[in-house]
């Protein structure tokens, strides 16, 4: 290790330099030594004390040179503090200010638009209360068609059931004709086949010819002359039924033509049975979206005051 340097004596003060000059220890009395040696002692502690009173006013300046450079750093942030809250209050200020006109202004708007809403509610209901009683009385006219209409449609049944009942007649003819034609001709085939016979009979009996022949064209004109009044008899019969199926389908044309123009009108009274219900719901709406907008209106009631106010 290396040898420590030695410790340098601390120097004099002048009150020890006084002492020794005057005060030589060789020169004093045991007494005097004492005093000396005691008074020394005094010295060295007041000069420490006057050392550490001079760091401690030294640490104190220190301090309060410290002190005022913070006083002067919190002064001028202070003031700058100042400076900004009094700029935000005048911008705050101005800012109550536009708001408070644009509040007026909004509640100037809402009440002109309240009472144009008003105002046109107004003629809307009149003209909603006008509609509705054209449409009470549409109504009770189209009620009124419809039980006169009822008399047509039962007639249009009736007529419905005599229709079904002639077609199951025409059907009923058609089968009793087809049947009545087909025993004629049956008829005739019989008496053509006893003609033959009876020809043949005559034949063999060696009758003349003439005679044979004579009557045989009688047998075979009184057929042909059954077998046209009967065919003729059919055949008037059938334009009777014709015209009788002709006529009914003028009269099935003319309820068709009713039936639709009964199911028309079933119709209109629909639509405007829908449309007078559309009418009192949208009237019953309109007094609704009335009655919130005055429920939640906010400058309704401080409209007054901010009128005066301003």
């Amino acid at each position: 290790m290396p040898a420590q340097s030695p410790r340098r004596a601390p120097l004099p003060t002048p009150h020890l330099t006084v002492l020794n000059t005057y005060l030589k220890p060789k020169l004093l009395t045991r007494l005097e030594k004492r005093v000396r040696r005691k008074t020394v002692v005094a010295l060295k502690e007041m000069s420490q004390q006057i050392q550490e009173t001079k760091r401690r006013r030294e640490r104190l300046l220190k301090d309060s040179r410290q002190l005022l450079e913070e006083k002067y750093l919190v002064q001028a942030e202070n003031q700058f503090f100042v400076e900004h809250l009094r700029k935000n209050s005048e911008q705050c200020e101005k800012k109550q200010e536009a708001l408070w006109k644009q509040y007026a202004q909004e509640c100037g708007e809402i009440e002109r638009r309240r009472q144009d809403l008003a105002s046109r509610y107004t003629q809307r209901n009149a003209a909603l209360r006008a509609q509705l009683l054209q449409g009470r009385e549409t109504q009770e006219g189209l009620k009124r068609q419809l039980q006169d209409l009822k008399t047509v449609y039962k007639v249009k049944e009736g007529q419905d059931k005599k229709i079904q009942a002639l077609e199951k007649e025409r059907e009923k003819i058609r089968c009793e004709t087809a049947a009545k034609d087909q025993e004629a001709h049956k008829q005739f085939l019989r008496e053509k086949a006893l003609v033959e016979k009876e020809l043949e009979e005559l034949h063999l009996g060696q009758m003349s010819a003439k005679g044979l022949t004579g009557k045989y064209k009688a047998l075979a004109l009184a057929c042909k002359q059954a077998h046209f009044e009967f065919c003729g008899s059919l055949h008037r019969e059938n334009q009777q039924r014709r015209k009788e199926l002709q006529h009914l389908g003028q009269e099935y044309r003319k309820v068709e033509a009713v039936r639709s123009q009964l199911e028309k009108q079933q119709r209109l009274v629909k639509e405007e049975r829908w449309y007078l219900e559309a009418l009192i719901r949208g009237r019953q709406r309109l007094q609704a979206g009335r009655e919130r907008h005055r429920a939640h209106n906010p400058c309704l009631k401080a409209g007054g005051s901010s009128k005066t106010k301003f």
